[in-house]
């Protein structure tokens, strides 16, 4: 059937149906009362070629642009596909379900093997008892300026993928939001890293994971939470755990203590930072990238003034076997730059995980990285656990489930979850976005 509309006077579509041959007649239609008459025109036959084998043909509704039937201008024509009840639509939805979870499974799997590598990569180079490379802050500095000069890359020569902001970040946003990100970021990395050389990773991965702890308590202090019960409660459970890791430990060392605390702090007074940061605008910064891009040379410029106030590394140098020949200066860079590289591939494999899951399997996933992690670290170093430590671990886990559900049920309804953060891995650039407003 063929709807046609037309206007006598003007060719102004109007109504007009026919669901039967054209009339030879020569008898004219009576005028309409609005000046306005029905006609019929011959139906050009259509093809009947059909895009798929057994579903029906296509229905095609002709564009109309004014009629005194509707009350605003049709601009558009519409195509109606009705498939055939005996087409495979199911098979086409399970493909790409299937799909979806090999990617999102893939996406786990880089998180993991980068992560792990990264963490296993940090120990041997600057525990005490491996390679012992007594820079933890230097090494960072040139992991942060490794980022900055591949995301500039990315922002210049990829167009509009990485740079679409059409929004341009004004100095005082740059100087007043974003750099305070980018040091404690840079703070909490290098507490991270330094820690490392006092105690075992183990260790390490368990006292840091006391973060959500201090991201608890930010939160109350920013106004993002209000203390309640559960909550309260939620922060006694983790920080029992915590105290029952710490005494477990046989190879405790308070200055590793110390770093490694320090750096928890630091990291849940960022994420609260960052918070308050994304409460009022996104400043231009929509994508991992652009993210890694503002953030890195802040990053650099501090973690570098760190070294060279902590560490003397010029001094060092003449001293250190490690840059006492030419070949050893050249293997020294290079075991530098392969952790930048896996810090920058680590970062990213996380921030599209945040982006394509949901986040009670990133919460899962978090939780089962530390517990990798640790197991590596027993049969790669021999690290010796407890059953206080075991408990302790136990524990704090089981606190971080607890807020994660907590989070789950009351923003269900309205979409506004947000994983509390384990921790962050060491030398990984921390994202100012979370949440789920990632974009490629």
């Amino acid at each position: 059937m063929t709807i046609d509309l037309e206007n006598k006077e003007d060719g102004t579509p109007f109504l007009a149906s026919r669901s039967h041959p054209p009339s030879t007649s020569n008898t004219r239609h009576k005028a309409h009362y609005r000046t306005q008459s029905i006609t019929t025109h011959p139906v050009t036959p259509r093809n009947k070629t059909h895009s798929r084998r057994g579903s029906l043909p296509t229905i095609h509704l002709s564009t109309i642009d004014r009629s005194p039937f509707l009350t605003s201008p049709i601009e558009k024509a519409v195509s109606i596909h009705i498939a055939n009840p005996k087409s495979d639509v199911k098979g086409q939805h399970v493909l790409t379900r299937h799909e979806n979870t090999i990617k999102n499974l893939s996406f786990i799997l880089l998180w993991y093997f980068f992560s792990t590598s990264l963490s296993l990569y940090n120990k041997n180079l600057m525990g005490r008892d491996r390679f012992n490379f007594n820079f933890p802050l230097l090494v960072s500095s040139i992991h942060a300026g490794l980022h900055f000069m591949i995301t500039s890359m990315m922002m210049w020569f990829g167009g509009d993928r990485w740079n679409r902001s059409t929004r341009t970040m004004s100095s005082l946003d740059y100087l007043f939001k974003v750099v305070p990100c980018g040091i404690a970021a840079a703070v909490e990395i290098c507490c991270s890293n330094a820690s490392l050389v006092y105690i075992t990773l183990s260790f390490y991965t368990m006292v840091k994971s006391s973060t959500p702890i201090w991201v608890l308590v930010f939160s109350f202090l920013f106004g993002f939470e209000k203390p309640r019960f559960w909550l309260i409660m939620i922060i006694v459970i983790m920080v029992t755990g915590v105290v029952l890791t710490v005494e477990g430990e046989t190879k405790f060392d308070g200055v590793g203590f110390s770093l490694v605390l320090t750096a928890s702090i630091i990291s849940g007074l960022r994420w609260s930072m960052t918070q308050l940061l994304l409460q009022h605008e996104q400043l231009g910064i929509d994508n991992p990238i652009a993210t890694l891009y503002y953030l890195s040379p802040v990053m650099f410029i501090t973690m570098l003034t760190l070294s060279l106030t902590f560490e003397s590394p010029f001094e060092q140098f003449q001293h250190s076997k490690h840059f006492d020949t030419l070949s050893h200066i050249i293997e020294s860079l290079g075991l530098m730059s392969i952790g930048g590289l896996l810090a920058f591939a680590m970062t990213l494999a996380e921030l599209y995980l945040i982006k394509n899951t949901n986040t009670v399997t990133l919460s899962v996933a978090g939780i089962s990285k530390e517990i990798v992690i640790i197991t590596l670290s027993v049969m790669i170093y021999g690290d010796v656990l407890t059953h206080k430590n075991l408990l302790g671990l136990f524990v704090s886990i089981i606190g971080i489930i607890a807020y994660n559900y907590y989070k789950l049920s009351k923003n269900q309804e309205n979409n506004q979850y947000q994983m509390i953060p384990l921790h962050s891995n060491t030398n990984s650039t921390p994202s100012v976005l979370t949440g789920r407003n990632l974009e490629d």
